[in-house]
């Protein structure tokens, strides 16, 4: 199926792409002689990295739950897809405080400009693609093939065609002594040919074709 590489590689790469943008500068404070920045995960307290990590967590869990399992866990990452993307269009600002204790750790300077940057935009987008792929997974996750459904088939040809062995442990023994191996299935006697010499019945002996020729010829 291909929605389920769709789904779980679309998963995939939005987290690592919200990953990426979340550490990026998305807010920069620059006045006279000095320029601090704020990453989307300390303007947003951490949520930024965290929404990533719980698509990334969700993406993993994905190849192995079962079709209900993944129902459920489309749904859950869908909301956390929309997460991303409200956090990206809102962009929050880093606290005032925050902004003006870090730029007095590398300046004197009291006026500054606070300075938005692209990469929030980068993280919504990526929590589109999050969106998307959870919203596949949760209608098409009941149609994609399961491992033990893929373990069960491969188990069949291979019960089909093992000979039978048995669960004596005399007869084992017995087979073994013998020089026979009991796991090995054996062709049944050949008898012989028809017609061919003599052919014992109760009472009488009755001669095959050839032996009756032989009794015919003059002496």
């Amino acid at each position: 199926m291909r929605s389920r590489p769709l789904a779980l590689g679309g998963l995939a790469v939005g987290a690592v792409l919200a990953l990426v943008a979340g550490s990026r500068a998305w807010w920069r404070a620059s006045g006279t002689g000095v320029s601090v920045s704020f990453s989307g995960t300390e303007a947003s307290a951490g949520l930024a990295q965290a929404l990533a990590l719980v698509v990334l967590a969700g993406a993993l869990l994905g190849l192995v739950l079962r079709s209900r399992g993944r129902r459920v866990l489309g749904v859950l990452l869908a909301l956390a897809g929309v997460g991303v993307v409200v956090l990206g269009v809102t962009r929050p600002r880093p606290a005032s405080q925050a902004v003006q204790s870090r730029v007095l750790e590398v300046s004197l300077a009291d006026q500054f400009a606070l300075v938005g940057t692209p990469w929030p935009y980068v993280y919504a987008a990526a929590g589109l693609v999050v969106l998307a792929a959870a919203v596949l997974m949760a209608a098409r996750a009941g149609r994609w093939p399961t491992r033990a459904a893929r373990f069960e088939r491969a188990g069949v040809p291979a019960a089909r065609t093992a000979p039978a062995v048995s669960d004596d442990p005399a007869t084992l023994w017995r087979s073994m002594d013998a020089g026979v191996d009991p796991t090995v299935e054996q062709d049944p006697p050949a008898g012989p040919p028809d017609g061919a010499g003599a052919q014992e019945v109760p009472g009488r002996v009755t001669m095959g074709p050839r032996a009756a020729a032989r009794t015919d010829e003059p002496t």
